[in-house]
């Protein structure tokens, strides 16, 4: 029941927030006797124990078609929310397929109150599968891409460049006998291993993620995540090491009925 998520903007973006590799449930489908849910809001904790949020990361909208039409995130002053910092606008073509989010930030020079600051714009193939995505920045007019390949749907590797055609990084993709995901390798242009992500499964879900610099080096995080009986996931834990430049961390996720 895990749908697309975002990449980083060097990597692929399969959807929303910089969480490293994260897959989330947009909507998760389910029996006639049972309401359907959806993400709503992803939240930030400092610990496990922690009951308060320290904040809103993403708020939810959707349109009439249960597709994700806004992603925004709250602005805070002394603890309470003020307004929004920036948000994301989903678009889709006549077949249903996301073709572009224009990310807005929160700018006081502008008339609208937002700044047009990144576009991602996306390309498919005749059978559906996609095939690059543009990475527009519309204030300093450049841009960089990537291409993806694929073994029959499986993606296999993800090709990342600059604004000059010229190959920045690349990502290959392995998965286990059962098509799930196991295996993530960020490449120079020139070969050589600038990370290395495993993902770790029971039971279907991906409930655990390693990530090491280099050619498994030295890790770099421990990602932990926990599901609900629905197999919603429900929080994502990251236990950041000595190697890395980010505090740990834990991510909460809310649905609501629709």
């Amino acid at each position: 029941m895990l749908c697309e998520t975002k990449f980083n903007a060097m990597k692929t973006k399969l959807f929303l927030i910089a969480l490293i590799g994260l897959v989330i449930p947009l909507s998760c489908q389910k029996s006639d006797s049972q309401k359907n849910e959806r993400l709503s809001r992803i939240l930030l904790y400092s610990s496990v124990t922690s009951t308060e949020p320290v904040s809103i990361l993403e708020e939810y909208d959707y349109d009439s078609n249960n597709r994700v039409s806004k992603v925004s995130t709250p602005s805070y002053e002394n603890g309470k929310i003020t307004g929004t910092i920036k948000y994301d606008s989903y678009e889709y073509n006549s077949k249903g397929q996301l073709v572009k989010i224009a990310n807005y930030n929160a700018n006081i020079n502008s008339s609208t109150g937002f700044i047009n600051l990144k576009n991602y714009v996306y390309t498919y193939a005749s059978d559906g599968l996609k095939t690059k995505e543009l990475i527009e920045y519309p204030q300093i007019n450049s841009f960089e891409y990537s291409l993806f390949k694929y073994s029959g749907s499986q993606l296999i590797k993800a090709e990342n460049y600059d604004s000059n055609d010229k190959l920045v990084t690349y990502i290959k993709y392995e998965y286990n006998n059962s098509g799930a995901l196991i295996k993530e390798t960020t490449y120079t242009a020139v070969d050589i291993v600038i990370s290395v992500t495993i993902n770790n499964y029971i039971n279907g879900l991906n409930t655990s993620k390693e990530v090491y610099s280099g050619n498994q080096g030295n890790k770099i995080t421990d990602i932990i995540n926990t599901y609900d009986s629905k197999g919603n996931l429900m929080m994502t834990e990251y236990n950041e090491t000595l190697f890395s430049s980010q505090m740990s961390r834990v991510v909460k996720y809310e649905y609501s009925e629709y």
